[in-house]
């Protein structure tokens, strides 16, 4: 009994205690919602191209494959390799023209055959003619009239004959058409060349380059010649190089239903090479006063694309999600066809952290979509040079492409036993060797040298006067350093 009034004693006790601490405390307040921090601003306003970029190859502006014409025989010579520049008329490759060089003898032989025969036709005619019908039988003369023309007619056979093994012992050279560059070489000497077989070697011509670009069937309508095109390169990717189009096709490729559009580019470095790859953008409308979005502003999902915007809900700022339509895609700006009002505030960082209703705390964004400069399709891009002249001009020993066909050092004569040219086939002549980098030429209006010459056997230069004449008074030695 005494136990059970302790134990309530104690209980007491601490209850007595406890009360005083626990007396003043209130339950705890509920959280106030939290506000989620966003830049807003209005969709920019701005006048767009509308572009349709595609991929495209760089081809030479023409191509031929060096082939025989009308001859098979066997490569005597090859006298360009990959990489060789040419000229129009020069001499590429020699077939073996000994077949025809005995062809040639033997019409020749046959011509003076027929010629006796025909002078000697001629004087029988001549001579019965001159006895009469007297003397000889009507059937004679006819008969030595009709001996005449045949042998006339034998006589201009062989002539014939002769021309065309003339001819053939010509194709026996293979010569370039035009001023260009070997890309290829496929045969060496001692393979067997014939018409429409394997070529011996293809030049390119490169002063000026194809773009070429293949358009889907629903672009097609889009295109005309004259239509602006930026195209930039793999090789140079820093630099626009601004054309035209200058040829579209009139027929679909049946294979991919694709439209090809080319556009020249002017070529003077010829640093631009068949082959090389890049995409174009081609202009082909201009929309005024476009709605743009940064791409940060975007929900895409499988049926649509949406934005948020700011919607002001008693007092406080919420996002509000709309479904927009999308048009012209700048890279890092979009533009916005449809869904979008200019005074529309467009939650365009922190989108991904907000959803429907949610409270915001707004800044203003500073984002600005660059503006677009036209571009002069007249104007020529220059890529960048590494390594060699970097001065954009033309390469040294060039003339200009057009000549084709001008030069004759390199032409094959007809008294060569083997039909090959004369003089010294193991080389070619200096014109026909690659254009080498330039040397500076000294400038008069450099610094004189503080360094002492080196004596030289060789005499040297007087320095020039500004007028261009040596200056007598000058002593030898003492000219401009060359710059």
């Amino acid at each position: 009994m005494n136990g059970i009034r302790k134990l309530e004693t104690l209980l007491l006790a601490v209850l007595a205690v406890a009360t005083p601490l626990t007396g003043g405390c209130h339950e705890p307040e509920p959280p106030k919602e939290s506000r989620i921090h966003v830049e807003v601003g209005p969709p920019q306003v701005q006048d767009v191209d509308v572009s349709l970029r595609y991929p495209v190859e760089l081809q030479a502006d023409e191509t031929v494959s060096i082939t025989p014409v009308a001859i098979s025989g066997f490569l005597r010579r090859v006298l360009v390799d990959v990489g060789d520049k040419v000229k129009g008329g020069q001499l590429i490759a020699l077939v073996d023209c000994r077949e025809y060089k005995a062809k040639r003898t033997q019409a020749e032989t046959v011509i003076a055959k027929r010629t006796a025969q025909v002078e000697e036709s001629r004087s029988q005619l001549e001579r019965l003619e001159r006895m009469g019908e007297t003397l000889v039988a009507a059937a004679e003369i006819d008969r030595a009239e009709a001996e005449a023309r045949v042998a006339e007619a034998e006589l201009a056979d062989a002539k014939a004959k002769l021309s065309e093994a003339g001819q053939r012992q010509g194709y026996c050279s293979l010569t370039s058409p035009f001023s260009g560059y070997v890309s290829e070489r496929f045969l060496d000497p001692g393979a067997m060349v014939s018409p429409g077989g394997r070529p011996v070697v293809n030049i390119v011509k490169t002063r000026e380059v194809r773009v070429v670009a293949s358009l889907i069937e629903a672009d097609a309508p889009k295109i005309a010649r004259g239509v602006e095109v930026d195209v930039v390169l793999n090789a140079f990717p820093d630099t626009v190089f601004r054309a035209e189009v200058s040829r579209v096709g009139r027929a679909l490729d049946p294979s991919t239903r694709t439209l090809r559009v080319e556009m020249d580019i002017p070529n003077k470095t010829e640093l631009l090479l068949p082959g090389m790859t890049g995409r174009a953008s081609i202009v082909v409308d201009t929309r005024n006063e476009a709605l743009l979005v940064p791409v940060t502003a975007l929900l895409q999902l499988e049926d649509a694309a949406y934005i948020y915007v700011v919607h002001d809900q008693d007092g406080v700022p919420t996002a509000h999600r709309v479904e927009v339509e999308l048009g012209v895609d700048l890279g890092d700006w979009v533009e916005v066809r449809k869904g979008l009002q200019p005074t529309d505030q467009v939650i365009m960082v922190g989108r991904e952290l907000v959803g429907e209703g949610s409270m915001l705390t707004i800044t203003e964004s500073t984002d600005r979509p660059p503006a677009q400069t036209k571009s002069d399709p007249r104007e020529e891009a220059t890529p960048p040079v590494t390594g060699g002249d970097s001065s954009g001009g033309e390469p040294s020993g060039e003339t200009d492409d057009d000549s084709d066909g001008d030069s004759d050092s390199d032409e094959p004569t007809d008294d060569d036993d083997d039909g090959e040219p004369t003089g010294d086939d193991d080389e070619l002549s200096d014109d026909d060797e690659p254009p080498t980098k330039p040397k500076p030429k000294p400038s008069s209006r450099a610094k004189p040298s503080t360094a002492k010459p080196k004596p030289s056997t060789a005499k040297p230069k007087a320095e020039p006067t500004p007028g261009g004449s040596p200056d007598p008074d000058s002593p030898a030695g003492e000219g401009p350093d060359p710059q």
